[in-house]
């Protein structure tokens, strides 16, 4: 496991164990592997009217750089250089698609962190940011991958 990877985990640990100290965690077993069913909303939208969890009960989403794996969900965190009109999220869990809406990473609040939540079955994925229609490497990914174009994309595992 490389230094990153580990990193990554020791941050998850920690987060978590913040979390169970204040909050209810999910118990058991999902019911099975799932299609990606594409992003959730980002980390703050506010709840729906018919949302089963009150919004106090909600997980806080992390704001550590890179894919977060999380209960809800893979978080993706960017802090790009500038303001952008648009940035996307493309991978081999959405075809490569560069402008896809259900993509669109926000910055809500406008803090520079633009974010984005996808659930996403346990396996190995790449990735890249689309940042006003300019390929970009997440130089905060865990590993990364040759693209074939001679750069590097982002890499990840769901576990």
């Amino acid at each position: 496991m490389t230094s990153p990877s580990k990193l990554l985990l020791a941050s998850l640990a920690l987060a978590l164990a913040a979390c169970a100290s204040t909050s209810p965690q999910p118990t058991g077993p999902s019911s099975g592997p799932t299609a990606p069913t594409g992003p959730t909303p980002p980390r703050h939208a506010a709840a729906s009217a018919d949302s089963a969890t009150p919004p106090a009960a909600k997980l806080a989403q992390p704001t550590t750089p890179g894919p977060n794996l999380t209960p809800d969900g893979v978080v993706f965190n960017y802090k790009p250089d500038g303001k952008p009109n648009k940035l996307f999220l493309a991978g081999n869990f959405n075809d490569w698609n560069p402008a896809n809406e259900k993509y669109l990473l926000k910055d809500d609040d406008g803090d520079g962190i633009w974010s984005i939540t996808v659930k996403l079955p346990p396996g190995t994925y790449q990735y890249k940011f689309v940042i006003d229609g300019n390929w970009t490497k997440d130089p905060n990914s865990p590993s990364d991958a040759p693209d074939g174009f001679g750069g590097r994309n982002g890499k990840f595992d769901v576990k």
